[in-house]
């Protein structure tokens, strides 16, 4: 669920970190690119002169078929369709790593523990891959380090940071999309919870996989998904263990977890 908070846009905090009452909050560090779902991601999002790096791939590798054939180079249609697979290949390989969302999850089977209430000033460090959105906006992201905690409600809520990022000196991050983003969700909007573990690049952390029904959009330009998942990556078990009871209080299947996600 997405929701609008006050009337800016992606507020951003300063040297990574915001303010909660008079103690500031340290984000998580951005994890490094180590493997090709994570440069994959990369490529997706950062832009060169407005345009996505893989789109500028693509553009490459069918720009140099069009000159082989054009310029009657030897090899002529052969090669070109050689760099022409290529480029196919490519853009399969980008579609299945868009579709797991980057990640690699794998659900194991385990007993939902004693539900443990979280103080509502706790913030539990975690890193989110899945739908966030501030004010009218709404975007997938990867890995992005942000806290999970619970209101006095007992609504649940991902706070993010996205933060700007620099590539070879000419690729940046969309300026719109750095700042703060968010997911929330209320205990009966939970479908479902597994708990596994989550590998990013050589980064294999314990993780939760929390899918619940967002409730209708702000926005008018997108249709709300009849289920989302949203994918927990922990920097250490404890954090795991503490979020997961948390979420126990209330959500409480006749079953075990299971994999069905």
């Amino acid at each position: 669920m997405t929701k609008q908070h006050g009337n800016s846009s992606a507020p951003r905090p300063a040297d990574g970190a915001f303010t909660s009452g008079s103690q500031p909050t340290q984000f998580l560090p951005d994890l490094p690119t180590t493997s090709w779902h994570a440069r994959f991601y990369i490529a997706d999002r950062m832009r060169i002169a407005g345009t996505p790096i893989l789109r500028w791939g693509y553009g490459f590798l069918v720009g140099v078929a069009v000159i082989w054939l054009l310029a009657g180079l030897p090899g002529s249609w052969g090669v070109a369709m050689l760099w022409l697979a290529g480029a196919l290949a490519l853009a399969g390989a980008a579609y299945i790593a868009r579709r797991a969302q980057y990640v690699d999850f794998t659900a194991t089977a385990s007993q939902l523990p004693t539900g443990v209430l979280l103080p509502t000033a706790a913030k539990i460090p975690v890193y989110v891959t899945g739908l966030l959105g501030v004010e009218r906006k709404e975007r997938a992201f990867t890995m992005a380090p942000g806290f999970y905690r619970t209101f006095a409600t007992r609504e649940h809520a991902l706070l993010c940071r996205v933060n700007e990022r620099h590539l070879w000196g000419v690729a940046t991050w969309p300026e719109e999309e750095t700042g703060l983003w968010y997911a929330f969700f209320a205990p009966q909007q939970i479908v479902d919870i597994a708990a596994g573990c989550l590998r990013y690049g050589h980064h294999t952390f314990d993780a939760l996989a929390v899918t619940y029904r967002p409730a209708p959009s702000n926005s008018k330009h997108r249709r709300t998904p009849g289920v989302a998942t949203l994918y927990l990556g922990f920097p250490d078990s404890a954090g795991c263990t503490t979020v997961v009871a948390d979420l126990a209080v209330e959500w409480n299947p006749a079953v075990q977890w299971t994999d069905r996600l």
